[in-house]
């Protein structure tokens, strides 16, 4: 049981550590963009960076600006698709099957407006995800769920007549297009899954079907550390020669601000950046037709992020129909596209349905007179008598 007043005295003594002051940081921050984006030359000295951190390349000018005319959007079709999990329980009796639910929603606007919802649950066994030189963990399956996830989009998507241009179509995923997490995996579990990801993202391609990754609330630190390099004491960066020879940093100054704070000082309401390209180490296994972009896009009550592929970043009828109905949704959703927040709901697991997963688990072994072999830990936490 939680101690509430113990618990009061750890925040008051963390309080100023959990909302720090950053006003002086972006004021310095606010400084060097300025700096940055008059500056002609910067973009060859950021290429050249021997940077300990990610920067990124860009097209045309740093601060532009681009307004969004979504007012005009009357009609489009709109798909989001998320998805959850139940991880095998050491606990519970069966041959530790887990659960993939992938859910989602199908919305169209207009003169014959239209929903549709669907939830696909998956029932897989460790040994579904075991290859040569790869054993099983939970990882194994948040990497499948996202499989799972491009699959039903394109699949749905393609059903539903995506690739056909009649009206403006985008398919809406809950988050990023760059597959980080596959970068501190093993060089098979990469291979497996990435090779599995890019195959679906081309297949969206091959289509024409327009893809977006939505992220709100970015943590993204890429634009800040554009201004790391403005403020560094080296004409052309070389954080291992700095760390060297100094005790000092001066680019750590802006360590705690994030992207979103920088494109305040110049993205007005319902604008986008320009488009940005990732130069993370994952990427360089991307063909360059799938290479992923990004811009932070001011949707009314946030800014978020928006990665794209290389073919949707170079068409601006592509770029300006996933502005539109992305502005669109979060208005809808009242700052938080609609489409995705009911995706989420049709994907999420609670509490009742883990329960339900469960106990078709014992009916199933039950109707095969198998000895049902649970620990005393199960039985207390799921209330079972015996």
């Amino acid at each position: 049981m939680l101690n509430h007043e113990k618990l009061i005295r750890e925040f008051e003594k963390h309080s100023s550590l959990l909302f720090p002051d950053n006003s002086g940081k972006k004021t310095t921050a606010k400084k060097i963009w300025n700096e940055i984006v008059q500056d002609p030359m910067f973009s060859q000295r950021s290429a050249v960076a021997q940077s300990s951190f990610l920067v990124p390349g860009w097209t045309g000018n740093l601060d532009d600006s681009f307004k969004i005319n979504y007012e005009n959007l009357s009609e489009y079709t709109v798909l989001a698709i998320d998805g959850s999990q139940i991880y095998p329980d050491r606990n519970m009796p069966g041959n530790s099957c887990f659960l993939i639910n992938i859910g989602g929603i199908l919305l169209t606007y207009g003169k014959q407006s239209s929903v549709n919802f669907f939830s696909e649950p998956k029932i897989l066994l460790p040994e579904h995800l075991i290859r040569e030189n790869i054993s099983f963990s939970k990882d194994l399956i948040d990497l499948k769920r996202e499989e799972f996830e491009l699959e039903q989009s394109f699949k749905i998507a393609l059903e539903k007549g995506f690739n056909k241009k009649n009206i403006p179509k985008v398919c809406l995923i809950d988050g990023s297009l760059i597959f980080w997490q596959l970068d501190s995996k093993t060089p098979e579990v990469k291979n497996l899954f990435l090779n599995s990801y890019l195959k679906y993202l081309n297949d969206f391609y091959e289509n024409k079907i327009l893809v977006a990754g939505y992220i709100s609330f970015p943590k993204s630190k890429e634009l800040v550390n554009l201004i790391k390099l403005g403020l560094c004491r080296y004409k052309i960066a070389d954080c291992i020669g700095c760390h060297k020879e100094h005790d000092f940093f001066p680019c750590r100054e802006v360590d705690n601000l994030l992207d979103t704070q920088i494109t305040k000082f110049f993205l007005k309401p319902f604008h986008r950046t320009t488009t940005f390209w990732s130069t993370s180490k994952i990427i360089k296994s991307y063909p360059t037709h799938l290479k992923p972009y990004f811009f932070y896009l001011d949707v009314g009550e946030e800014i978020v992020r928006i990665e794209i592929p290389a073919w949707i970043a170079e068409n601006p009828d592509y770029l300006e129909t996933i502005c539109k109905i992305s502005i669109d949704q979060a208005l809808k959703g009242k700052g938080y596209p609609i489409t995705l927040a009911e995706a989420h709901e049709f994907a999420v697991v609670k509490g009742p349905d883990r329960n339900f997963f469960f106990n078709l688990v014992f009916k199933s072994g039950i109707s095969q007179n198998k000895r049902l072999l649970v620990s005393q830990k199960s039985i207390k936490k799921l209330g079972l008598s015996v």
